[in-house]
C-alpha cells in the first residue's frame, strides 16, 4: 500500500465485524487463472498476502498481476480502500415491508449527491462502485429514466428489497462446511472540500457506512449463526426506522383522500412489530438489559407526506430545514453560513409525533421505550406529482416529475448533532460548526 495516504491503526470489516491492522488485510487476485480457488467466498478471485508488489505500490499477485482491491482477512469479502484511511459512520436504516424503504434510499442517496458539494462544500461520493450498484440503479429508475414523460407504476419502477443472493446485497462465505451469509452494505465517503469555509477542517471526512435490510429479515427465526445479516444494529451509530402512516386505517380515516391509491397490506404484519423484534435484537447483540434505553439517536421517517402533511401544515412545501446566521472564520472574515435548522425540524418532528400519538400510538410507544433520542421527520420520496391508476387503484408517477421533499433531511440532521463536525447546524439563530 502506498506510504502516501495514512492508514488507520485498525479497521473494522463492514461484512463479518473482524477487527484488524491494515498490514493483515488480503488483496484480491486478478489474474482469471486464480477464479475460484478462494477458499472461503465461492466463484470469486482468490484472497492473498502479498509478499511481492509493484513500484505504485500494488500487490502482485502470484500469476503476476497487479491488483487493487482489498478483502477482510477473516470472512475475505471485499473492502473499500477508503475505510483503510477514514473512521466509519455507520446507519442502519430499517422497515416494514412496502414502506417505501427503497424509494427513501435512492432520494436520500440522490440528494445528498447533488447539494452537499453546492450548500455544504462536502463532497458525497461512492466508496466504491461495485457497493453501491443496486442503489445507482434505483437512483438511475427515478432521475435518470429513459421514460421520463410516461405514467407508470411505482411499484414496477423500484423493486422491493429482498432476503437473499448476492444481486440483494447478500453473500455467502463458506467456514469449512458451514455456509454463513452476510448482509453487504453501502458504503460513501464523505469530505470537506477545498472552499469549504472552515480552513482548519478542509479534507476532513468520514467513510459513511448504511445498511439497508428487507423488512422480512426481522421476523422472528430470522437471525441465526448461518445468517447474521442483522448484526450491524449493535454497531450502528444512528438508526433509522421508515414508517409509512398510510398503511394504518386509523390514520387514513382523517382524509378520505388517503384511501386512493392504498392496498390492504394487513397481511404484511404490524410496522412497529417489525420495530421491537429490531430493538430486541440490539438489546441483545449489545448486551443492554430489558429496562435499560438505547443510547443513540433514532429518526422515524414519516413517508408519503405529499398524501398527509397539509395536515399538520398549511404551506408543506415551503417547508425548509435550512437556515443562516453568520459565522466568523479563523481569518476573521465574517460571513452568512448555511446550516440545518435544528430548531425547526424538532418543531416539526413535535408536530408530526403529536399526529402519530392520535392515530398510530403504538409506534411512537415503541420508539420512545427503546431509545432516549427520538425523532419523526416527514419525507417524500417522489414529491408531489403521485397520480392513482383508474383501472387498478395503483400509484403511478411521471420519473421526470420527481422532486423528492426532505429526503436528504433525516441524515443531515442526524449528522449536525453528532460530534464529527461535518454539518454546520443554527440553532436558536446562532451558528455551530
Amino acid at each position: 500500500m502506498s506510504t502516501a495516504t495514512p492508514l488507520l491503526p485498525r479497521v473494522t470489516c463492514p461484512q463479518c465485524w473482524h477487527k484488524f491492522q491494515p498490514e493483515d488485510v488480503l488483496w484480491i487476485s486478478e489474474h482469471q487463472d486464480l477464479f475460484n480457488l478462494d477458499s472461503r467466498v465461492p466463484n470469486a478471485q482468490l484472497r492473498f498476502l502479498p509478499s511481492r508488489f509493484s513500484p505504485n505500490a500494488e500487490a502482485i499477485d502470484p500469476r503476476g498481476f497487479p491488483c487493487h482491491r482489498l478483502a477482510c482477512p477473516r470472512c475475505h469479502l471485499e473492502v473499500a480502500r477508503p475505510m483503510m484511511e477514514l473512521q466509519t459512520f455507520f446507519l442502519s436504516i430499517i422497515g416494514a415491508p412496502s414502506s417505501g424503504k427503497s424509494y427513501f434510499l435512492a432520494a436520500m442517496s440522490r440528494q445528498l449527491r447533488r447539494m452537499l458539494p453546492i450548500k455544504f462544500a462536502t463532497a458525497f461520493a461512492d466508496a466504491d462502485a461495485t457497493f453501491n450498484m443496486r442503489l445507482k440503479q434505483y437512483e438511475q429508475s427515478l432521475f435518470a429514466n429513459p421514460r421520463p414523460d410516461q405514467l407508470q407504476e411505482m411499484q414496477e419502477l423500484i423493486l422491493k428489497t429482498q432476503t437473499t443472493g448476492d444481486e440483494y446485497g447478500y453473500a455467502a462465505v463458506n467456514y469449512g462446511n458451514q455456509s454463513v451469509m452476510y448482509a453487504l452494505p453501502y458504503l460513501f465517503t464523505m469530505r470537506l472540500q477545498e472552499n469549504h469555509p472552515n480552513i482548519e477542517r478542509r479534507g476532513f471526512g468520514r467513510t459513511i457506512c448504511l445498511f439497508d435490510n428487507a423488512g422480512e429479515s426481522f421476523l422472528p427465526g430470522q437471525e441465526k449463526a448461518s445468517a447474521p445479516v442483522t448484526r450491524h444494529l449493535a454497531e450502528a451509530s444512528m438508526l433509522f426506522f421508515v414508517f409509512d402512516p398510510l398503511q394504518d386505517s386509523r390514520f387514513r380515516r382523517l382524509d378520505e383522500s388517503l384511501n386512493e391509491g392504498v392496498t390492504d397490506k394487513s397481511h404484511l404484519g404490524s410496522q412497529e412489530g417489525v420495530f421491537e423484534e429490531a430493538a430486541t435484537r440490539i438489546r441483545r447483540f449489545a448486551g443492554l438489559a430489558t429496562n435499560q434505553k438505547y443510547n443513540r439517536p433514532v429518526t422515524v421517517i414519516v413517508t408519503k407526506c405529499d398524501r398527509w402533511l397539509h395536515l399538520v401544515f398549511d404551506n408543506p412545501r415551503d417547508l425548509s430545514a435550512y437556515a443562516h446566521a453568520a459565522w466568523t472564520s479563523p481569518d476573521g472574515t465574517s460571513r452568512p453560513q448555511l446550516g440545518m435548522d435544528t430548531t425547526l425540524i424538532d418543531k416539526v418532528s413535535q408536530r408530526i409525533r403529536k399526529l402519530l400519538i392520535s392515530t398510530c400510538t403504538e409506534i411512537v410507544s415503541a420508539a420512545e421505550n427503546f431509545s432516549k433520542q427520538v425523532r419523526y421527520i416527514p419525507v417524500s420520496a417522489t414529491g408531489w406529482s403521485t397520480h392513482v391508476d383508474a383501472a387498478t387503484g395503483r400509484p403511478m408517477m411521471r420519473p421526470g416529475e420527481v422532486e423528492p421533499f426532505w429526503a436528504e433531511v433525516p441524515f443531515l440532521y442526524a449528522m449536525a448533532n453528532s460530534s464529527l463536525g461535518l454539518i454546520p447546524k443554527i440553532r436558536a439563530g446562532k451558528l455551530e460548526l
